[in-house]
């Protein structure tokens, strides 16, 4: 299945570290305390807003003082962003399980075809 067009915009732009820093910002008010909690410069974090804002064609945050203050787009994002969130948490707990080796056994699924580490690959 080919990816719609309007899906496009989101993969080009490395959305998944702009939007983490977009929901640090909206959590905690400020892009100085979301660059902390994330462990980022605060550059690093405008630098993903930016970006993110550029991407999805809206303005995100208007300041006022020190606080930034989130649009009427940013919350509609910001619902959106947690529903990818959600569905990446899912995935990972689906995934989990599959990426432990079998008891007794080191197999592993290589371009297709299951290997097991002592005689190659099963079933050749």
């Amino acid at each position: 299945m080919e990816t719609s067009r309007r899906l496009r915009r989101y993969l080009r732009h490395g959305m998944l570290p702009q939007l983490a820093a977009f929901d640090a910002v909206m959590r905690l008010g400020s892009v100085t305390r979301a660059s902390e909690a994330l462990h980022l410069a605060q550059p690093t974090v405008s630098g993903h807003l930016r970006k993110l804002a550029e991407a999805v064609g809206v303005p995100l945050f208007r300041c006022d003082g020190r606080r930034m203050l989130p649009t009427a787009p940013a919350r509609a994002l910001h619902a959106g962003a947690l529903g990818v969130f959600a569905a990446l948490d899912d995935l990972e707990c689906t995934l989990e399980p599959l990426r432990q080796p079998p008891a007794g056994g080191r197999a592993a699924v290589q371009n297709g075809a299951r290997h097991d580490a002592s005689v190659g690959a099963i079933g050749s």
